[in-house]
């Protein structure tokens, strides 16, 4: 009996895949790369939302705009947290604030849907720092406006049309 599991067509789950690793090549966990990313460069300064926006902001959303474009995230990828982002700043904050609450578990259903794309757990990473000094409605909009300054420079940095 022939064994077709392993055919030449390369359109089976048990064919060799070209995204594994060559022989004495470790393949690294997507998370610890992003954590490896984030520890070598510059650091969130919680300032940022409390506060205001200084010229580091500007710094670390352009490091952290090219890394997600280097890394796979595309605009569909965070299409739907970015409008909701969006729609709480354009209403009323403080009549929102569940719905701000609920974007972390929806940041998280998007990596679970996709989690090897390291841009998206980048996304998360930095979301979740930074969501976690949002209080009111001052700093939720120097929240969006720290969100908006690294999606850009991801734009300015995709290859996407």
């Amino acid at each position: 009996m022939v064994d077709y599991r392993n055919n030449s067509f390369g359109n089976n789950r048990n064919s060799q895949n070209s995204s594994r690793p060559s022989y004495g090549q470790e393949k690294k966990d997507p998370v610890q790369e992003v954590k490896d990313w984030k520890s070598n460069n510059l650091c969130y300064d919680s300032a940022w939302i409390k506060n205001d926006a200084d010229e580091r902001l500007v710094e670390y959303a352009e490091k952290a705009g090219e890394q997600l474009a280097k890394t796979g995230l595309t605009t569909s990828k965070i299409r739907s947290i970015y409008g909701e982002i969006k729609r709480i700043q354009v209403s009323d904050f403080d009549k929102n604030k569940p719905s701000f609450y609920l974007l972390k578990p929806k940041v998280a259903y998007a990596v679970g849907r996709d989690n090897k794309n390291k841009g998206l757990i980048l996304f998360q990473l930095i979301f979740n720092e930074c969501a976690k000094d949002v209080t009111d409605k001052k700093s939720y909009q120097n929240f969006c406006n720290f969100i908006e300054a690294i999606l850009a420079y991801h734009k300015a940095n995709s290859n996407e049309k």
